[in-house]
């Protein structure tokens, strides 16, 4: 690391301000690492969500800094946007550039930030120095001759391996994909130059035959691939273009966001609300949404059946963990409902005596075998009572995709 001097610092980069200000709002974090002065810089979900991009939040994508000396020791792709973003005139995605592109596949799964540092060659995923992706790719590296590598480059890849899967089905693949390779200074590395340097450490990214963006648009839209096969949602993301500047934009297939928003999206309350919705639906509509905590509209949505609406062309993996959940909701239902008929056989006998069942049904202790007791007195049905007492707490999505 003797030359150090001349990287540029991570002030150079980005105003000491500024950046302050970011971290400060909470749109971006600051890691450090475990052992090393090292930290790394990354948008959070907060910038994501209320799109706060501009030049620190866009810049911070894994960027790694000295924190002794400032050096800049990883320069990662800085934050690129859809293309329908750039068409749409969003603030932060100004027109694209009228100037001749490449074409990339767009690899679904996490990114891997390889750098130089005190002798070693180091992988960080976007956000951590030891994620489990970080740690996985920094095994798969260790294990592989770097010496074609050349310091003082950062190598951006992708991390493929079965237990990290977002959408699309890589299968038993396990990989580094080569994705670009930035010198510290800013300047990129020709893809085919750094993939010399790649050689036996992973595969390079495909690069398609160049195209208009209107034809490659209307790949994207149809789920069709350049060499015309088509592609389902679990087949194949989209594309990323590099336009002559180093401009980069991404097209992502219209049927991998409807899943990836599945997938990503979908929690174990919205499980239960949408099966709830199935499993009573002769219950007028008004009462349903009261024990749903949702709309009179949310019931009408999708016909009444937005469990099976949620099931139509899902990858087998989701599919699995839906009516695992479904399952076992129905299981602690059934429980409850045991639970409930237990207690009723022993107030049974004060039935004649609703002031004296009162009474004994205060001194039960659990407040919903309580609200359940007076239905089961009327003959009046506990089910919904018990399915609302079944809801799960917030619970996280079938998967999280920190990339996207």
């Amino acid at each position: 690391m003797g030359q150090s001097h001349a990287y540029p610092t991570l002030h150079d980069l980005l105003p000491a301000q500024e950046l302050a200000a970011a971290i400060d709002a909470g749109h971006v974090s600051r890691k450090s690492h475990p052992e090393l002065p090292l930290s790394i810089y990354t948008y959070t979900r907060t910038a994501q969500y209320e799109r706060v991009w501009n030049q620190v939040t866009t810049r911070c994508r894994g960027l790694v800094a000295d924190d002794s000396t400032g050096a800049i020791v990883a320069l990662p792709l800085p934050k690129f946007f859809n293309v329908g973003e750039h068409e749409s005139g969003q603030p932060y995605a100004p027109a694209l550039p009228d100037e001749p592109f490449e074409v990339y596949d767009k690899v679904d799964g996490s990114l891997a930030v390889v750098f130089h540092y005190a002798g070693s060659w180091r992988v960080a995923s976007k956000g951590s120095f030891i994620s489990t992706q970080a740690t996985w790719g920094q095994r798969r590296l260790d294990g592989r001759d770097t010496c074609a590598l050349v310091p003082g480059v950062t190598y951006l890849a992708e991390i493929l391996y079965p237990q990290n899967r977002i959408v699309v089905d890589y299968g038993d693949r396990r990989d580094l994909v080569l994705l670009a390779a930035f010198g510290l200074d800013g300047t990129e590395v020709p893809l085919a130059e750094a993939a010399v340097h790649w050689q036996g450490i992973g595969s390079v990214v495909t690069v398609w035959p160049a195209m208009p963006l209107a034809e490659l648009m209307a790949l994207a839209e149809s789920n069709t691939m350049p060499g015309g096969e088509s592609a389902a949602g679990t087949d194949a993301e989209g594309f990323v273009l590099r336009f002559a500047s180093g401009v980069r934009a991404k097209a992502k297939l219209s049927e991998y966001v409807r899943l990836h928003k599945l997938v990503t999206g979908v929690t174990e309350r919205d499980i239960w609300r949408s099966h709830g919705i199935q499993r009573f639906a002769g219950r007028p509509a008004k009462e349903l949404a009261q024990g749903l905590n949702c709309t009179v509209a949310d019931i009408e949505a999708s016909a009444g059946k937005p469990l099976d609406a949620l099931l139509e062309q899902v990858p087998d993996e989701f599919d699995t963990w839906v009516r695992e959940v479904v399952a076992s909701l129905e299981d602690a239902a059934a429980q409850r409902e045991g639970a409930i008929d237990e207690a009723f056989a022993q107030l049974a006998h004060l039935a004649g005596d609703r002031g004296g069942f009162a009474r004994a049904v205060k001194a039960l202790p659990d407040r919903w075998i309580r609200a359940a007791m007076f239905l089961r007195l009327d003959n009046r049905s506990t089910e919904l009572v018990v399915w609302r007492d079944v809801r799960p707490e917030a619970s996280d999505p079938f998967t999280t995709d920190e990339e996207n």
